[in-house]
């Protein structure tokens, strides 16, 4: 019996050798791909508000005027009736200074003036005609108020009189010594309301702000190449123009100009435009800062997301349970899926229990919720869970890969790193800055970007989108007239 026994016992074991071979079984994964879909985005390009402090050079503006405002400015060369011709010529360099919403003007003047004396002793007599000339010099002051006009013209409104010497002047006709003041005043007085009507003409037409504003308007809305190898360009639209009342100080007419617009950057070739060659109403705003705030939009497509995620986890194996399972991931991709991203990991595994092995091979869909999470400057996603799908075949094929802790490995190692790109951004938005400098031969920019930093993440069909807010300063002269 014993010998039985033995025998027997030997040969269940090495039926059993032979039978262990076939105790493994492989199950395919068969879960159904989530439609690729994206939402209206929930979010938009933050509306920037580009406070751009402008300063006009009061020493511009005299040098533009004593260019065009030259020679004769009054001439009367006829004596009959009063018996007096006066002419007046500008002499010498017209001063401009200003002084809060104000702007002074000094005008030297050169006057030449005739008179003449007739004096008929009888009618039998011959009489006697003589004629006298001299020349003298005054000074014109004016006041210029400005303002600015909705429709960006500049309003101002001036009023001024004039100053003698230290005599006035007179004209020796023979005997007689004729006084001119009461002559030339009034003359001068009815041209002073010519004269203040022509430097207010002349101010509107030299400080034109409708054309600096119109100039920045359209530049603003070309885009601009910000870097080749990325073939990066920043697009900026403009919604509204505000401006701060004109004030004076040191030497400079300054204001602010804010032009709130939408910004975004994108790196799929130089984006088509349409210019809207339209300025809104300017609307007169005192409660202007200096400070720019840029509403600025990045992406990345979900190629380049798909290539970093694959970098993370393709060819690694997960390890569960003690190592009695493990799940090998071969391959992944991303897509959009409404408002989450969907994982897709290309998987073969296999788990133990006792003496069999059970494998899987396929696909599996997770999801998650796209954040930004600043400590680690990375786009994360988290609430990762299986597609309802691939859950649905997971409890029918693998049960023990449905509830073991792999969803929340990959949770924990899927990231999405932005810090270069902002750095990018940043340094792209500054170089941007740069070249435009002197956007013409009038009008200088200087900029500097102090901050950038997410704001908002959003799904479109082309990629994950990342707003980012930058802030800054901008800085705006008119230095030639």
């Amino acid at each position: 019996m014993k010998k039985l026994s033995l025998s027997l016992l030997l040969s269940v074991a090495f039926a059993g050798s032979l039978a262990l071979p076939g105790c493994s079984s492989t199950e395919m994964l068969t879960a159904s791909a989530p439609a690729t879909a994206t939402v209206a985005p929930v979010y938009q390009p933050r509306l920037s508000a580009v406070t751009v402090p402008v300063s006009i050079s009061i020493t511009a503006i005299e040098q533009r005027l004593n260019q065009e405002v030259n020679g004769v400015l009054y001439k009367d060369d006829k004596l009959e009736g009063d018996n007096v011709a006066v002419t007046v010529t500008k002499q010498g360099l017209l001063r401009v200074r200003a002084e809060k919403d104000k702007i002074y003007f000094s005008v030297p003047l050169h006057i030449y003036a005739k008179g003449r004396w007739k004096w008929d002793p009888c009618k039998l007599c011959p009489a006697i005609d003589k004629t006298e000339d001299t020349s003298f010099d005054m000074v014109i002051k004016t006041t210029s108020k400005v303002s600015l006009t909705e429709d960006y013209k500049l309003n101002t409104v001036t009023s001024g009189d004039f100053e003698w010497g230290e005599t006035k002047p007179t004209l020796q006709l023979g005997p007689l010594s004729i006084g001119l003041a009461r002559f030339v005043e009034p003359a001068m007085r009815q041209q002073m309301a010519t004269l203040t009507k022509q430097l207010d003409k002349e101010l509107q037409r030299h400080l034109d702000m409708r054309k600096y504003v119109s100039q920045a308007w359209l530049l603003m809305q070309e885009p601009v190449k910000l870097d080749n190898n990325m073939n990066a360009w920043l697009t900026i639209v403009p919604k509204e123009v505000r401006i701060a009342p004109l004030q004076a100080t040191d030497g400079m007419l300054r204001t602010r100009l804010g032009i709130t617009s939408y910004m975004a950057v994108t790196t799929n070739g130089k984006p088509a435009v349409q210019l809207n060659k339209n300025l809104p109403k300017l609307i007169v705003d005192n409660r202007l800062s200096d400070a720019i705030q840029i509403g600025l939009t990045a992406g990345i497509p979900y190629e380049h997301a798909s290539k970093l995620l694959q970098q993370q986890v393709a060819g690694q194996t997960y390890t569960f349970d003690g190592g009695k399972s493990q799940l090998k991931v071969n391959n992944a991709s991303l897509l959009p899926g409404g408002e989450q991203l969907v994982l897709m990991l290309d998987v073969n595994g296999k788990t133990k229990a006792g003496l069999f092995t059970k494998k899987i091979v396929g696909k599996v869909y997770l999801r998650g919720t796209p954040y930004y999470d600043a400590a680690t400057a990375t786009i994360r996603v988290r609430d990762v869970d299986y597609d309802l799908d691939t859950k649905d075949k997971l409890l029918n094929t693998a049960s023990w890969l449905a509830k073991n802790k792999f969803k929340d490995m990959i949770q924990q190692q899927v990231n999405f790193p932005v810090q270069s790109q902002l750095n990018d951004a940043r340094q792209l938005l500054q170089v941007a800055l740069d070249k435009q400098g002197r956007i013409n031969e009038s009008l200088l920019l200087q900029g500097k970007i102090q901050d950038i930093a997410p704001d908002a993440i959003y799904l479109t069909p082309e990629g994950i989108k990342v707003v980012v807010n930058a802030t800054g300063n901008l800085t705006a002269t008119i230095d030639k007239l």
